[in-house]
């Protein structure tokens, strides 16, 4: 606080509202060279800001040190710095916390307040010198000099949101501008965010007091400052996390029109913000309606003709398989001006048709004679073609038995050979004329 660039930032900012209340009584307008100097004065605000935040995690960091003795357990239990610092600024150095109990209850919750009394009475804590209390209580004016400061930069620059960036105020409000323009240090920065980024700006950190249910800020986990934007609390809670994707998208774009403005020179209008407004609103008021009822349709009108069967080698055969038989036929057949079997058989139908009659013995006349199909393979032609040539192989033999020799194996071939050379020696054209008498 004792920084001169941060007392004389303090001191141009508060000469500035003093300005502006003047400036609204008689409407006097800025100049050029009077709005660069409070872009100036946002661009520094959010530099101070940012180090504001750094001195205030600080202090807390010292208060705790400080404190710790007294009620280590306190620190973890309390994680926000100003809910901190107003507790012990009650407890102080009270042993029994349900003693004050009626003073926290400005300041905590009721489930805050019974975990620290059951915490109180179990604690390994002293109580603190009154030194060591004095820099306690003089550590936590620090603190609120600092939120005070703070405050005094953060409602500046919400004064001059609307006028150097209106479409972002318009989509999401000053406030809410202001703390994003001061988390990434302005316009130009905050241009570079991408939208995914955007939505987890602000974001608390999971602590294990805040995962137990002891969280100072009910904010969801993965969403930060857009969380708290009335376009995303007006939905329901299970679409929040949807309409903050969307809201951040839109954001992105409204800042870089807002930072092009600026760069340009170019008139700055809230008309981008309001259009974006507009179609998010329209959007989320689709995601909340019903889904339509499902519309009964007719069945189709039933194709009653009978639709072509393909044709070929392979049908022909498949019906082939299941063709009622000559039998089958004959018996499905009913003789005319015959008599029948019993009433009941006939009657159901369990008659033997035209088998029973004389004419049904003429089934075998008729009978078509149909060549077996064989299958077309490799073995099954090679089978053929052995079975057609009639060639017997080398083992190929024949056994005979005689009264005399027993068991013989003779050669089936060698009769048609000699009966081949009888016949070329005496029937054959060449032979000529022989005698078939034994020569002397």
């Amino acid at each position: 606080l004792n920084n001169d660039a941060l007392q004389s930032h303090l001191q141009s900012i508060r000469t500035i509202q003093q300005k502006d209340n003047n400036t609204k009584m008689s409407h006097h307008k800025n100049s050029k060279e009077e709005d660069e100097h409070e872009h100036q004065l946002i661009l520094a605000s959010n530099k101070h800001l940012a180090s504001l935040r750094s001195e205030l995690h600080n202090t807390h960091l010292d208060i705790c040190k400080s404190y710790h003795p007294k009620f280590p357990e306190l620190e973890e239990l309390i994680t926000d710095p100003f809910q901190y610092r107003a507790a012990i600024g009650i407890i102080q150095n009270e042993l029994d916390v349900t003693n004050v109990n009626e003073q926290l209850n400005d300041v905590l919750s009721s489930n805050q307040i019974i975990t620290i009394s059951v915490a109180g009475s179990t604690t390994n804590g002293r109580m603190l010198t009154q030194e060591e209390l004095n820099q306690v209580n003089d550590a936590c004016l620090y603190l609120d000099e600092l939120q005070s400061v703070k405050n005094e930069l953060t409602s500046f620059v919400e004064s001059r949101m609307e006028q150097w960036s209106p479409s972002v105020c318009a989509l999401v409000g000053p406030a809410l501008a202001a703390q994003l323009l001061a988390s990434t240090g302005g316009l130009a920065e905050l241009a570079r965010v991408p939208s995914c980024n955007l939505q987890l700006l602000g974001k608390n950190r999971s602590t294990s007091s805040s995962r137990g249910g002891m969280a100072t800020q009910s904010r969801t986990q993965h969403a930060g400052f857009l969380i708290d934007c009335d376009l995303v609390q007006a939905c329901p809670n299970y679409l929040k996390m949807r309409a903050v994707k969307a809201v951040a998208g839109k954001l992105a774009l409204a800042v870089r029109c807002d930072h092009i403005n600026v760069e340009s020179g170019r008139q700055r209008t809230a008309d981008v913000g309001r259009k974006f407004k507009e179609e998010l609103r329209t959007k989320f008021g689709k995601w909340e309606e019903p889904d339509k009822a499902q519309v009964v349709k007719a069945l189709p009108k039933p194709d009653l003709t009978t639709k072509k069967r393909r044709g070929g080698k392979r049908i022909r055969r498949l019906k082939e398989r299941f063709e009622e038989t000559e039998l089958m036929k004959q018996a499905n057949k009913r003789a005319f001006s015959v008599e029948a079997g019993e009433y009941g058989d006939d009657a159901m139908g369990i008659t033997l048709g035209m088998l029973d009659t004389k004419e049904g013995g003429a089934m075998r006349n008729t009978t078509e004679k149909r060549k077996m199909r064989q299958a077309n393979t490799k073995a099954s032609r090679k089978r053929a073609a052995q079975m057609s040539a009639g060639v017997a192989d080398g083992l190929a033999s024949s056994v005979v038995f005689t009264p005399t020799q027993g068991m013989e194996l003779v050669n089936p071939d060698a009769n048609k050979e000699r009966v081949r050379k009888a016949n070329e020696k005496w029937f054959s054209d060449k032979s000529g004329f022989q005698s078939a008498l034994p020569r002397k």
